[in-house]
Formats: C-alpha cells, sequence, structure tokens
C-alpha cells in the first residue's frame, strides 16, 4: 500500500500540480465592500495566506445580481464576481494568493434564499419555490434560472481572465443549487423539479456550463471542483440526505 505524506505534490486530471497535499478551506473574511469589491483588508488578509497550503479557495463569491450578498444583519457584505467591474480585485486576490507558488481557487456560489442582504436593501429574494419564511421569498422563473446558470459560467471566465487555478461551485450550506436538489425548497412542477433526475437538472447545467466555459477558454490546467453537502438543518429538523437521499 503506497504511503502518502502531507509535503507530497499531487497532480490534478486537469494537469495542474500543487507542491503539497494540504488546502485552504474557504472562510468568510468579512472585509468586503458593499457591491462586492475587495477592500484593502480583503488583500491583506489574503496575502497574509499564500503559504497557508499548496492549494487556497477563496471565500464565497456569488455570480449574479440577485444571489447575494448572504449575509446576517451587522455583518459586512459578501465577495462579487457577477460584473466586470470585480475583476480589478479579484486580481489583487490571485496575485496575493499566488505570490508565494501556490495555487488559488475561486468559489463562486448563489445565495439564492439565503441572501438576506437582497431583504435587508428591500430587494426580492428568490429561490426555487415560493417559500414562506420571516420575509418574502419568491420562486425564479425559468428564464432567470437560464440566466442564473450563464451567471456561472461568466464568473469562471472573469476566474480565469483574473488568474485564479480554478473554481468550486458551492453547492452545499442551503445555498441556491442545495435549494434546487432538495425537497424542502424545490416544490417545482416543471423540469426544474419534481423527480431527483429534475432536482439534478439545474446543479447537472451549472456545472456543464462551468465546463464548457473552462474548454472555451482552453483554460487545460484549470480546475473545477462542486462542494456538497451531506445534510440539512431547518429550524429543529435535521434531514440527512445521505441517509435518505432519493425520498420525493
Amino acid at each position: 500500500m503506497a504511503q502518502h505524506n502531507l509535503t507530497d505534490t499531487i497532480t490534478f486530471r486537469r494537469g495542474l500540480t500543487i507542491p503539497n497535499r494540504i488546502a485552504l478551506a474557504p472562510m468568510q473574511s468579512q472585509s468586503s465592500l458593499e457591491g462586492g469589491y475587495a477592500s484593502n483588508d480583503t488583500i491583506r488578509y489574503y496575502n497574509h495566506r499564500s503559504k497557508a497550503a499548496g492549494l487556497l479557495i477563496t471565500e464565497f463569491h456569488y455570480v449574479s445580481e440577485n444571489g447575494g450578498p448572504a449575509y446576517m444583519p451587522g455583518y459586512p457584505s459578501q465577495m462579487g464576481i457577477y460584473s466586470d467591474v470585480h475583476l480589478e480585485g479579484s486580481k489583487k486576490i490571485a496575485q496575493a494568493l499566488k505570490k508565494d507558488g501556490n495555487k488559488a481557487v475561486m468559489q463562486i456560489h448563489h445565495g439564492g434564499r439565503m441572501a438576506i442582504g437582497r431583504y435587508i436593501n428591500h430587494q426580492d429574494v428568490v429561490a426555487p419555490s415560493d417559500l414562506h419564511r420571516k420575509f418574502p421569498v419568491r420562486a425564479l422563473t425559468e428564464s432567470e434560472i437560464e440566466e442564473i446558470i450563464a451567471d456561472f459560467g461568466r464568473a469562471t471566465k472573469r476566474a480565469i481572465e483574473a488568474g485564479f487555478d480554478g473554481v468550486e461551485i458551492h453547492g452545499a450550506n442551503h445555498y441556491l443549487l442545495q435549494q434546487f436538489f432538495s425537497v424542502l425548497t424545490n416544490h417545482r412542477t416543471d423540469k426544474w423539479g419534481g423527480s431527483l433526475e429534475n432536482r439534478m437538472r439545474f446543479p447537472l447545467a451549472v456545472v456543464r456550463e462551468v465546463k464548457r466555459v473552462v474548454e472555451e477558454a482552453g483554460a487545460q490546467n484549470f480546475i473545477i471542483g462542486y462542494r456538497l453537502s451531506p445534510e440539512e438543518i431547518h429550524g429543529q429538523i435535521l434531514v440527512i440526505l445521505i441517509k435518505n437521499p432519493f425520498n420525493s
């Protein structure tokens, strides 16, 4: 049986090599400015972490204007990548993380019903279905769904342009991709809901679009990751998806 050490290099299937087996998990820096912009504190935060691991994953960046910010009252804003205006800050983050030879991955995300910052700012909050909670959440139209899929692709293109070595699609933590997968938040009766196959349609479409953009850009060594959740917590109810993942 082969023995592996934390200091071993790893080469991913797409060809990228990282210098060790350690990864920095995505953690919210609570430093971004309103509108999703990186601040000087954001750049300092990532500068200080450039030697933390061979693979460095940023905090979540929302890909659509209606996808964030996903924060509770009193928090700073969330990083955005839904417009080219974010590119300058994204380039600085990538440079900060990569300055010591390690690889940088941007986590891309849509908050869906968890985009609480939109409610606080008197904007509509969207999800797979109309949901009853402390504030109104409306169902996405089919054209809006298609646009968000395209937004994940556009965000990936910006990550490539900014100099990142990969993206991690955030499909966990009650955010939009998981909301489509979950029977608790997806009550749709069209092709985007109902059966397991239909509930998986949106997350899989996002993955396909990200892969298409990477191939089109010719980014051969670019990493594509996907973050999963094994469980859901809704109030006092804990639903273990691994235990019974196909219950419709």
